[in-house]
């Protein structure tokens, strides 16, 4: 089953993947650019060259930042094309790598929402933090006073638990699942 929800997906981002390569008009605004049969659209245009902007801490865009960011996304595209057309999409290990991609998008989603969903019911207390403040005193007697490492005190408890409840999760999800090891398979595998 898993095997086969793999397939999909990979088959459901290739067709993204290709229809992005299709000529109809983009239901994103007016068209900035055309590269063969496909329109670059202003809203899709405008999201990727606001990220852009804000990765590279770019304060503010140019005219001539602007049509060097549009003459990236044709070559980007022309690419892609190429790509297309050569079948390249089609390739083993061009799905594999989408698959990878995916599982690893999807665990890190996961992982990232459960993590939201722990913290909140992570507490941390001052006798925590207190406890905490004296053990790095013993190692490091001229430490800033607690009141001034407190916040960061408090921070690296919680990420800690946060962690641990990640972890016990896990072993949960563990626990619960229907696993079978094959050892002979395993130990006999060159």
């Amino acid at each position: 089953m898993r095997q086969m929800i793999r397939t999909m997906m990979v088959f459901l981002a290739l067709f993204v993947l290709l229809s992005s390569c299709g000529g109809k008009q983009s239901e994103e605004g007016k068209p900035i650019a055309k590269v063969n049969d496909f329109i670059i659209a202003e809203d899709s245009f405008r999201r990727e060259l606001a990220a852009s902007a804000y990765f590279h801490n770019i304060p503010g865009l140019s005219n001539e930042d602007k049509k060097s960011f549009l003459d990236n996304q044709i070559r980007k595209e022309l690419l892609i094309q190429e790509a297309t057309k050569l079948g390249l999409e089609r390739a083993e290990e061009f799905r594999q790598t989408i698959e990878r991609y995916w599982e690893q998008t999807l665990i890190s989603t996961l992982l990232e929402q459960k993590s939201i969903d722990l913290e909140k019911g992570i507490i941390v207390t001052r006798e925590e933090i207190e406890s905490r403040y004296r053990a790095l005193a013993q190692v490091k007697p001229d430490l800033a006073p607690l009141e001034e490492l407190a916040p960061e005190i408090e921070k690296e408890i919680r990420e800690q638990k946060k962690t641990k409840a990640l972890e016990s999760w896990i072993d949960n999800l563990w626990a619960e699942a229907e696993i079978e090891i094959y050892e002979d398979n395993l130990r006999s595998l060159r």
